[in-house]
């Protein structure tokens, strides 16, 4: 009988030790998955989406101003439109060629709005 019983907790002790280490680095992953995703959060935006979302928030302003008849502050946006789709046309070749040049015909075409009011 002590036989049997010296076995069960012999077993009872190395189930709980496996079921230990078992706990142990599931919990250590979980640390480090954590830790990996908190950095991505962090990690430096690629500077041509930020670049992008002030080009289109620029167009969006100007198409407002000019709607608002708001003529020389929508020139601001228009010149600064231009200005980021151009930076964008140089940091990504090949790429936001049309919406540059939108931006360029909608500055052109507020000059000449502003010039005759």
């Amino acid at each position: 009988m002590d036989d049997v019983l010296m076995k069960f907790v012999s077993a009872a002790l190395t189930g709980l030790l496996v079921a230990l280490v078992g706990y142990a680095s599931v919990a250590r992953r979980r640390r480090q998955v954590a830790r990996a995703e908190a950095a991505a959060q962090h990690a430096a935006e690629d500077p041509t989406q930020a670049l992008l979302r002030r080009a289109e928030a620029a167009d969006r302003d100007r198409d407002a101003l000019t709607s608002e008849a708001r003529f020389a502050a929508a020139l601001d946006q228009a010149r600064a439109a231009v200005d980021h789709w151009t930076a964008l046309t140089q940091a990504r070749p090949g790429r936001f060629q049309e919406q540059r040049q939108n931006a360029l015909h909608r500055l052109e075409e507020l000059r000449i709005l502003a010039g005759s009011v």
